[in-house]
């Protein structure tokens, strides 16, 4: 899992971003911590690979 901002895609790379203070800002957009979403990156791209080899399928 990873969080990401939902403002400008920034990732976050420490090591638990729960644990970041209320008032975290993200590094490239100044948004506060309110606007990153956990993400599981790993399932979002095998969704998306098995959803493009579904529609080489069909055509």
């Amino acid at each position: 899992m990873t969080w990401m901002c939902s403002i400008c895609g920034y990732t976050y790379d420490g090591e638990d971003f729960t644990k970041e203070a209320d008032d975290y800002l993200c590094p490239l957009c100044d948004s506060g911590k309110e606007n990153f979403q956990q993400r599981d990156l790993a399932t979002e791209i095998a969704a998306a690979t098995n959803q493009f080899f579904a529609v080489q399928e069909e055509e």
